[in-house]
């Protein structure tokens, strides 16, 4: 790692700052892993991402309006599956979420569900046709690493992605970590941060990955392939990079990876906003180095703007004054 520094607060009322070691909520960014893992998966057990998904799940998921197509792995880590997040609401919860991801899949997917609908379950195109950034996706994904690994999915990314990089302090859930280790989340109010809650949501893998700006880079570095602890073999690393979305539907969209912006140039990375949350992963445009910002304040406009600001300056190897 050529650069980590930490400035400002993980907890105002108590002055305690933050480090590069603090876990903060990644949000998006999460996606990351969950697409690294399932691509993970998929080549350690030779399935193929353009299989139909209804293969490892243990519920049928079509989209209504075209129920003879498939919807397969890569479509969800593309935002090409045709699922629409429209009609699932709120769903968010102070602490853990209540509901397991099976059953806030199988509710929202599967006919008969407490908040299916065909109109805002799924989009009227078929699945492949149409690009539709979708949190029940990524969570779907989540669910069919579970399924065919046979373990829990924050199991399966701890077993086979965070302890061997040596990770520890990183969990999908809040009550995994100890008191007073978290930052907290602030929203700005009448010229004043004011603490939230922290908060999930059952749709786990697709944003509840809480992380450190260390852990993060060190993670980053071998979904990319670099290091001695390879998560990643070097063609699913090359993989999950390549263009898997003709340009007509999205300008550019890998294997989770997708399209940002900074201050002055597109760059391939991926964002993260919730409610005390604002973060950046962005690559260099050799993709041979990888710059995060992560903030623990609401993604708004002006802390989007300020993000891509600092995300440049961080590409181009500058250090950030305290």
């Amino acid at each position: 790692m050529l650069y980590a520094a930490a400035f400002g607060f993980a907890d105002l009322k108590q002055q305690r700052k933050l480090t590069v070691d603090t876990p903060m909520h990644l949000a998006s960014v999460s996606k990351l892993f969950t697409a690294s893992a399932l691509v993970q998966l998929f080549e350690r057990k030779s399935l193929d991402l353009g299989g139909d998904i209804n293969d490892f799940i243990d519920f049928e998921v079509r989209n209504p309006h075209h129920p003879q197509l498939p919807i397969t792995a890569r479509h969800l880590l593309t935002h090409t599956s045709s699922i629409f997040d429209e009609g699932h609401g709120d769903v968010s919860f102070p602490g853990d979420p209540k509901q397991s991801l099976s059953d806030f899949l199988r509710n929202y997917l599967v006919r008969g569900g407490s908040t299916y609908a065909p109109e805002t379950s799924f989009l009227k195109a078929e699945p492949g046709a149409k690009w539709e950034y979708s949190n029940v996706a990524v969570a779907l994904a989540g669910y069919v690493v579970e399924r065919i690994s046979g373990t829990s999915f924050s199991s399966y990314v701890k077993q086979n992605m965070l302890d061997p990089l040596g990770v520890a302090n990183a969990h999908w859930y809040i009550r995994e970590f100890g008191p007073d280790v978290l930052a907290k989340p602030y929203t700005f109010e009448n010229g004043a941060f004011v603490e939230l809650p922290q908060q999930g949501y059952p749709d786990v893998p697709a944003g509840m990955l809480r992380c450190s700006v260390s852990d993060l880079g060190t993670s980053l570095h071998a979904m990319l392939g670099g290091g001695s602890n390879v998560i990643l073999s070097q063609p699913a690393s090359a993989e999950m990079l390549r263009r898997q979305v003709d340009a007509k539907i999205h300008p550019y969209q890998g294997l989770g990876w997708t399209e940002e912006e900074t201050a002055s140039h597109k760059v391939i990375g991926h964002t993260g906003s919730d409610n005390g949350a604002s973060n950046i992963v962005a690559l260099s445009e050799d993709n041979s180095q990888v710059a995060a910002l992560l903030m623990n304040n609401d993604g708004t406009p002006e802390s989007g703007a300020f993000r891509a600001s600092v995300i440049d300056d961080l590409l181009a190897g500058a250090k950030l004054a305290s």
